[in-house]
């Protein structure tokens, strides 16, 4: 009996422990579940946010590269002022050596004008009279008065000559002072622009800083969420954790393979035409390979595109959400199609042949919504 009675007691005590551990799980998996909810919530919260912080970016790129463009044409409108300037300046210095050799040539005139003026003077209206009757014959009269007549009309053609001389030099000084005027007025306006300009691009460049930043307390919170959410999560919620907090393509900057086993002809960038004697931009990178080489994806993501693209050739693109895609171009044959899910390192396509020019290999790129990426920044070793 009394072995009976321990037995049941154990019994029941080993119930009740059994219990009370029961329900410590239960309130550990109960307080789990709304941490994990919690997380789940504040993770979709940081990636809203970390998206709207790249559409801010790409605006603020967008404004900043007009601000630069801006900037461009006043350096440009600055130097056509400077040369206008320059083509004014030497205007007035010679006007002004006009005015000085003019000034010169007045003073002889004044000169010999006071000096026939003061022998008229002395001579007398009696004195012009008496070499015009002591004249002897009506001819040398004739004579005498057409000489007074030519000497009355050089004087008075001097005169003329020096005041339209003058005239003309004065408008023109005037005119030249009224352009200097408004060439000072326009330098002053296109240098209120550069200030404005100049204003508004460290401003902006500020905003972009704030916005970078953003950005990157935003990624670290999101692998703090990540690292905190396996740490809690239970075995049936690690697989929705996983599906939720999978890397996402900006987290492999600098980790992400290549997207084909082939040097790499033509880098990312300006390059100049010879040829031509153009500069072109590149906006991706050329991977020499035999035709028939892999192409594998860089990243996991959906088919977003399977066809051809005027001067690509078969084209594939993948999206890898958050506005991130990679481009394979230059394809002999593809492996998937348009819609299809694929993993990082799957074979996409058999690269083709870029044509005479570029030869056989595979044209890739990366774009953040429209823009291009230099793949360097995200592959491994991508160097020429």
């Amino acid at each position: 009996m009394t072995d009976g009675r321990q037995a049941r007691r154990v019994s029941v005590k080993a119930k009740m422990g059994i219990l009370f551990l029961s329900s410590l799980l239960m309130a550990e998996i109960s307080n789990a579940q709304p941490q994990v909810e919690n997380l789940m919530k504040e993770f979709q919260k940081t990636k809203v946010s970390l998206n709207k912080d790249e559409v801010k970016q790409r605006k603020i790129l967008a404004a900043l590269y007009e601000v630069n463009h801006k900037m461009k044409k006043i350096v440009t409108e600055k130097a056509e002022l400077e040369q206008e300037k320059m083509a004014v300046e030497g205007n007035v210095k010679e006007l002004a050596v006009k005015i000085t050799e003019l000034e010169k040539k007045a003073k002889l005139q004044k000169s010999h004008l006071r000096e026939r003026l003061s022998a008229i003077y002395k001579l007398g209206g009696q004195g012009i009279a008496r070499v015009l009757f002591a004249s002897s014959s009506s001819a040398e009269l004739d004579r005498n008065l057409k000489i007074l007549g030519i000497v009355a009309k050089k004087d008075i053609a001097l005169i003329k000559d020096y005041s339209q001389s003058r005239k003309d030099l004065e408008q023109r000084k005037q005119k030249l002072t009224l352009r200097w005027a408004h060439l000072k007025k326009l330098e002053a306006k296109i240098t209120g622009k550069e200030q404005k300009l100049a204003e508004e691009n460290e401003l902006k460049n500020k905003i972009l800083k704030g916005i970078r930043n953003s950005q990157k307390f935003a990624q670290m919170k999101i692998k703090f969420l990540r690292k905190k959410g396996r740490q809690i999560a239970s075995d049936d919620e690690a697989g929705l954790l996983d599906l939720l907090f999978q890397p996402s393509f900006s987290d492999q900057k600098g980790h992400l393979p290549r997207p084909i086993q082939a040097p790499l002809a033509q880098g990312y960038g300006l390059i100049r035409d010879e040829a031509h004697q153009v500069v072109l931009s590149h906006k991706g990178q050329f991977f020499r390979a035999p035709t028939g080489s892999l192409v594998k994806a860089v990243f996991q993501g959906k088919v977003a595109y399977a066809g051809d693209v005027p001067g690509f050739g078969r084209t594939l693109i993948l999206d890898h959400g958050d506005h991130y895609y990679s481009v394979y171009s230059h394809n002999q044959a593809f492996k998937v199609r348009e819609g299809d899910e694929v993993q990082q390192s799957q074979t996409l396509a058999l690269s083709g042949s870029a044509g005479a020019e570029k030869g056989e290999g595979l044209y890739f790129e990366i774009r953040h919504f429209s823009e291009p990426s230099d793949p360097k920044l995200w592959m491994k070793g991508s160097t020429l």
